[in-house]
């Protein structure tokens, strides 16, 4: 979601490896998540609805497994079945992106076996 909705690829060597989720936490941190969305969409979407899928784009990247929020959820959240709880919104911070941990290893090497099989 946050490779969509930024309409960038999850890592870009130049500059300085950028991971796509860590700058997008970068934004919501500083309270300006709106400026991950793509700019050449020049501002024409719903803001609620792009706030949501950045966020739902960080929880789905979450380091920990638990801490992600199933298809089922992430279907209803997107079809407006349900909202998106507090404590979801909680579960994303800094940190949770550990560089040099297994999961952010792991996280960076499915995407070179994408790249690879040419589906990025």
């Amino acid at each position: 979601m946050l490779i969509v909705a930024r309409g960038r690829k999850p890592v870009e060597p130049q500059p300085n490896n950028m991971i796509l989720a860590e700058w997008v936490m970068e934004r919501w941190v500083q309270g300006a998540i709106l400026e991950a969305s793509d700019p050449r969409l020049g501002g024409d979407f719903e803001v609620e609805e792009m706030e949501l899928v950045l966020m739902l784009g960080l929880l789905c990247s979450h380091s920990n497994p638990v801490a992600r929020p199933s298809m089922r959820q992430v279907m209803q959240y997107l079809n407006g079945d349900a909202t998106l709880p507090k404590v979801m919104a909680d579960a994303i911070g800094p940190g949770m992106f550990s560089v040099g941990s297994s999961e952010y290893n792991e996280y960076l090497s499915s995407f070179g076996q994408l790249n690879r099989k040419g589906l990025l």
